[in-house]
């Protein structure tokens, strides 16, 4: 049976292991951008973010199809399993058609094209890991996929740490990701198969196919927009500039994009209040989304604008000076996290009102944007025209996000006055840092901006004690 708290607890130990993750996978990419140069980082970047990119070509909203069908306790549900496995066989292998075409043609004698063979191997492991995760996920149960999460990551910093004393190869590293992929391929099956009696059978049924492919569509169409959105600046950096532009901005981008975890989790608590109080107290509704985006601009805007200022010591002591031009496409991206967080509480809103359409819509506009942007600016601007684009992007993403969450809630005239008092505590902890980054240590300078940060918050009470109760349960008690 199927109770409060163990949802409760499912998603709280899920969401732990996958802060734990994510941080791990940090601290992992920093060594190892450290041991391959530039150069390699680029090449080991690109080829995952290339096999990644096709990789949604492989699952196709198949994946979430599933869980919620599986969660709904079909009788039919072994044959829904059977037949999106079938289907994912299916995928999976005209998809590394496509991928080993293009490999051939755009890389042939690059150094990348051995390891986009090892990534799409890598890429076909996971999806199908991914898949009978979902099976499981659907059966209301997170707690096998947080520890093949956990495991996964541990696997990769033991043995890429230990192989980094022996070796500069990007494919070694490669193939440690492969090693650790295979464990959580194999435990998943050995979980489905013993604690869920399930088994891996091919099933073909034309009426099933159809029903799914139509219900999938939504699904798809959104999964396949976000991938492009957010590896396509990858491709055309390679194609344009080659593996050390790639390696330049790859430090920048794993810098931005690691903070994720931060909304991630506000959103695997928000999503199903926003779900109960759009059918049953619209008020409700409007004054959680609110207070939930002030508090993602709380955190946020500090984050953004202290990388921002501390940015040249960030780069030069955790990645080397060898990295120096990732200082300036650093900047510039992490100014859209304050964007970039918001958006999250945008898309679990319009999801959770019914809204996914215009979610996916938007998510569309942006990724055309986002090609031409490219397109343009690269050739001329080089990697800060990656940087600028992408960023800009994520601001129109937020435009058309927000036109749609405003036509959903509203938000009262005093609801900006927190904002406003953010900016302004955030502009004057910039100044802070910038006089003293020159004077005493940078890692010192960061807990007296976050406290000179916290002191003016409470100061212009944008911030209450009480405010604190519900940041900390958003992040660490997800329900």
């Amino acid at each position: 049976m199927v109770t409060a708290e163990k949802i409760t607890a499912n998603t709280s130990f899920f969401m732990m292991a996958l802060i734990l993750q994510k941080l791990l996978s940090f601290i992992y990419f920093t060594f190892l951008a450290r041991n391959l140069g530039v150069e390699a980082t680029g090449q080991y970047f690109f080829a995952i973010s290339f096999a990644t990119m096709f990789a949604v070509l492989m699952d196709l909203g198949l994946s979430p199809l599933l869980i919620r069908e599986v969660a709904k306790e079909r009788e039919d549900t072994n044959n829904w399993f059977s037949q999106i496995f079938t289907l994912k066989i299916i995928f999976s292998l005209l998809t590394a058609i496509i991928v080993l075409f293009l490999n051939q043609i755009l890389f042939a004698n690059d150094a990348v094209q051995l390891l986009i063979y090892l990534t799409l191997t890598i890429s076909i492991i996971d999806s199908f890991t991914i898949f009978f995760y979902a099976f499981i996920r659907g059966r209301q149960s997170l707690k096998f996929e947080s520890r093949g999460t956990i495991i996964f990551q541990m696997i990769v910093m033991i043995l890429g740490l230990s192989l980094m004393r022996f070796t500069h190869q990007a494919w070694v590293f490669i193939l440690v990701l492969m090693t650790a992929s295979l464990f959580n391929f194999f435990y998943s099956i050995i979980i489905l198969s013993s604690k869920f009696q399930t088994k891996l059978k091919l099933y073909y049924s034309v009426d099933l196919v159809k029903k799914i492919l139509f219900i999938s569509l939504p699904f798809s169409l959104a999964a396949i927009f976000t991938k492009v959105y957010a590896y396509i600046d990858t491709f055309f950096l390679k194609i344009f500039l080659g593996d050390a532009a790639v390696g330049f901005y790859s430090v920048a981008y794993k810098i931005t994009f690691a903070l994720q975890f931060i909304p991630m989790a506000f959103v695997a608590a928000l999503y199903p209040a926003f779900t109960n109080y759009f059918k049953n107290n619209k008020q409700a509704l409007a004054e959680t989304f609110a207070r939930a985006w002030q508090y993602l601009v709380f955190i946020s805007l500090p984050i953004s604008i202290g990388i921002m200022a501390l940015a040249e010591h960030i780069v030069g002591r955790l990645y080397t000076d060898q990295y120096s031009f990732s200082i300036w496409p650093l900047q510039v991206l992490i100014a859209s996290i304050p964007f970039l967080f918001s958006n999250f509480a945008f898309s679990s809103l319009l999801n959770a009102t019914d809204r996914a359409q215009v979610n996916t819509r938007n998510i569309g506009i942006v990724m055309v944007v986002n090609i031409i942007g490219n397109l343009i600016l690269i050739p001329r601007l080089g990697i800060w025209g990656a940087s600028l684009t992408s960023s800009l992007s994520t601001l129109l993403l937020f435009t058309l996000n927000l036109i749609g969450a405003l036509r959903v809630v509203t938000l009262p005239k005093i609801f900006w006055w927190p904002i406003l008092a953010s900016i302004f505590s955030s502009l004057v902890m910039l100044l802070v840092l910038i006089f003293l980054r020159g004077i005493i240590n940078w890692l010192l300078v960061i807990p007296i901006g976050a406290i000179v940060y916290i002191l003016l918050m409470f100061l212009t009470r944008a911030l209450k004690s009480a405010d604190w109760l519900f940041i900390k349960k958003s992040i660490f008690k997800s329900s």
